[in-house]
């Protein structure tokens, strides 16, 4: 007689969902469509890699980054594997904000540093 103490599933079987969205979600943005016919498009797609990070966010959700290093793009989905969702929270194209020369919310901005060294030593100091 076989006695189990503990009916959980074993740990590869609970992340399986996750792992499936991350590899769904490389999939379907390496083979992203444009809304173009194809006999208009180029002949080279001209994207670059993807990045892709995750991470933990709360009990049983994980916060998923895919970044298109070439394109400038960048998206953020939650991955819920309880549930087995996948849902985009953003994305955006990052060319403009990668044109500030700064964008601080908080003191030293770069500005102020950059003037600060600058600045000619005290006639005390060395």
């Amino acid at each position: 007689m076989v006695i189990f103490s503990s009916l959980r599933k074993p740990r590869v079987l609970a992340a399986a969902p996750f792992w499936l969205a991350v590899a769904f979600i490389a999939v379907a943005v390496a083979g992203w469509q444009r809304t173009d016919l194809a006999a208009q498009r180029p002949a080279a797609s001209g994207h670059g890699p993807l990045w892709i990070s995750e991470s933990p966010l709360d009990e049983g959700r994980r916060l998923l980054l895919v970044v298109d290093e070439e394109g400038r793009h960048a998206a953020v989905y939650h991955v819920d594997a309880a549930a087995g969702t996948l849902t985009l929270k953003s994305c955006r194209d990052l060319s403009w904000d990668l044109t500030l020369d700064d964008f601080n919310a908080q003191e030293p901005k770069p500005e102020t540093l950059r003037n600060m060294l600058q600045l000619p030593p005290a006639a005390g100091s060395r």
